[in-house]
């Protein structure tokens, strides 16, 4: 990858393994973007899905945007993500993180217990997976005796990026990942957890500059701002009830916000509550506008604020034209 980085969330209709997804992935390879990301909820697989992706194109790092540990033992991942370096050519990323207690347990019956001890065990595994082949490890809460039966030929093994929303889990990024990604996070804000990764980064000896430090852009592809404004608050309510993001945006001035969230849903208001969410919140979360202007200038904020790999992730109106259009109008950006 060069240094100017610049990565596309394939996102609605694009988020699957289709024709047309690859055609738009073949054009974003074409106009400078530098990687791919797939974020998975309840199908399709985002590693099937990114393989599609590296048999029609050639250089773009392909990445999950992100995975949740607890569903996938570290060696099942491990084998997932190495059989994905191969195929493409060493350009895998395995975005990886701890989701909510809701999708693991609820969704998945898998168990979220100690989530950063869960996280810091998981890396150090996949990094001997990687690295090794195999992994001998007996941890808290993994335990690992496996020697992968694979011939590993790409120099480049996986990265690992680690999605971090608290001050916990953003040290433990700086310590151990090869990037960090940050989800929802105002440009303004982003400073202050960039500083952490790159202390925790230089306390374990690390050179600060090695860790990537990625976040999703995201920017509303619809002429409609009133529309967009409101799609996009419901999109955040639904966040309210979940504890990580909850802090977070407590952390950014939104934690009376997404109390008057919770509250009008206890009281019976669920199709109303978004509107608790202001939309000075709401610009501060999101481009609004001619992707042409709003969407490059909303990139060149993250850039501004040490955001070294910003991720596009287009919301609103994701058919293909709209879609298309926005990854040319935003692409050098």
């Amino acid at each position: 990858m060069g240094d100017q980085r610049l990565g596309l969330a394939m996102t609605g209709p694009f988020s699957e393994p289709t024709p047309a997804a690859a055609e738009i992935a073949k054009e974003a390879e074409k106009l400078g973007y530098t990687s791919l990301w797939v974020a998975e909820f309840a199908g399709p697989d985002a590693i099937v899905t990114l393989t599609y992706h590296a048999l029609h194109t050639s250089r773009v790092m392909l990445g999950t945007g992100v995975l949740p540990i607890q569903i996938r033992t570290p060696g099942v991942m491990g084998m997932a993500f190495l059989t994905l370096n191969e195929i493409s050519g060493g350009r895998a990323a395995a975005g990886i993180g701890v989701s909510s207690p809701g999708l693991v347990e609820t969704s998945h019956g898998a168990s979220y217990r100690k989530p950063l001890t869960a996280m810091r065990e998981y890396v150090q595994i996949l990094r001997q997976f990687f690295s090794e082949g195999r992994a001998k490890f007996e941890g808290q809460v993994y335990r690992c005796n496996l020697r992968l039966q694979m011939r590993l030929t790409q120099k480049q093994r996986p990265r690992i990026y680690m999605a971090a929303l608290n001050p916990p889990m953003v040290k433990l990024a700086g310590e151990l990942a090869d990037g960090v990604l940050f989800n929802f996070c105002p440009p303004e804000m982003v400073g202050e957890r960039i500083a952490m990764v790159r202390q925790a980064a230089a306390a374990a000896g690390r050179n600060p500059d090695d860790v990537d430090i990625a976040m999703y852009a995201f920017m509303y592809v619809m002429e409609d701002r009133a529309a967009a404004l409101e799609n996009l608050k419901r999109f955040v309510s639904n966040y309210a009830f979940l504890p990580n993001y909850s802090r977070m945006f407590a952390t950014f001035g939104f934690g009376q916000e997404l109390e008057e969230v919770r509250r009008m849903v206890k009281a019976g208001q669920r199709d109303t509550a978004y509107q608790a969410i202001s939309d000075a919140s709401a610009y501060r979360l999101s481009a609004f506008g001619p992707p042409q202007e709003a969407g490059r200038q909303w990139v060149a904020r993250c850039r501004a604020a040490g955001v070294t790999h910003p991720i596009v992730w287009a919301l609103g109106d994701t058919g293909s034209k709209a879609f298309a259009e926005m990854v040319r109008a935003v692409a050098g950006a």
